[in-house]
């Protein structure tokens, strides 16, 4: 097999490491926005004043969402791949910076498993194209209401394998972020440049005190 590199585009940069170390809890009591995916302009920011204090403070631990391994989160299960248990870690700390319990909390989860062409993977222009629409679509998603993460990492250099994954309040308000002009507009131009693209959806029951957590198939 010929492996070639996936060629690289400026939003590839910094994907992979947190957007806040996991290691140094955040002083939130003072927070009203935060960054809730790897777009920084305002209009991406997660205004945490429309959340309830259960999703704003996992919204607040999320920042520090990363997978485990950097090489292998595309071809791992949901758990394997990703720091599930320093979420919770965060969520306790910060729900004590807040004073208030914890309670029992569901949230809905879906992962997008996809891989490029390699003729698709190794254009800078393809993948800045695709780059685009998902800015886009996050944008739509974010002004919905309801996206607490989106996260995605870069294809990989061998067979073009990717994961993006969102954690919502719920379904209703995913199908509500997902329903937009510009991801349905650009989703159909592009359909055909994957190989490969499987949507995997889970709930992730957070115990009361964030003491444990359940994850099943939605």
């Amino acid at each position: 097999m010929t492996i070639t590199s996936t060629a690289l585009i400026k939003d590839d940069f910094n994907l992979l490491v947190p957007i806040h170390d996991p290691s140094k809890p955040l002083d939130i009591t003072q927070l009203t926005h935060t960054k809730s995916s790897p777009y920084v302009e305002p209009d991406h920011l997660l205004d945490l004043s429309s959340l309830s204090d259960e999703y704003r403070v996992l919204a607040l631990a999320l920042q520090s969402f990363h997978p485990i391994n950097n090489h292998n989160y595309a071809n791992s299960t949901y758990l394997e791949a990703f720091n599930i248990d320093v979420i919770l870690e965060l969520v306790r700390e910060y729900s004590f910076q807040l004073n208030i319990l914890f309670p029992s909390t569901t949230v809905y989860i879906i992962v997008f498993r996809s891989a490029l062409y390699e003729e698709v993977r190794n254009s800078s222009e393809k993948r800045q194209f695709l780059a685009d629409i998902d800015k886009a679509s996050h944008e739509e998603a974010n002004e919905s209401g309801g996206l607490l993460k989106y996260w995605f990492g870069t294809p990989d250099d061998t067979d073009g394998r990717n994961l993006a994954t969102c954690w919502w309040r719920n379904r209703e308000d995913a199908k509500l972020g997902g329903g937009g002009k510009a991801h349905r507009k650009g989703m159909r131009e592009v359909k055909s440049w994957f190989k490969h693209w499987q949507v995997e959806e889970y709930t992730l029951k957070i115990y009361e005190r964030a003491s444990g957590f359940s994850f099943d198939t939605a």
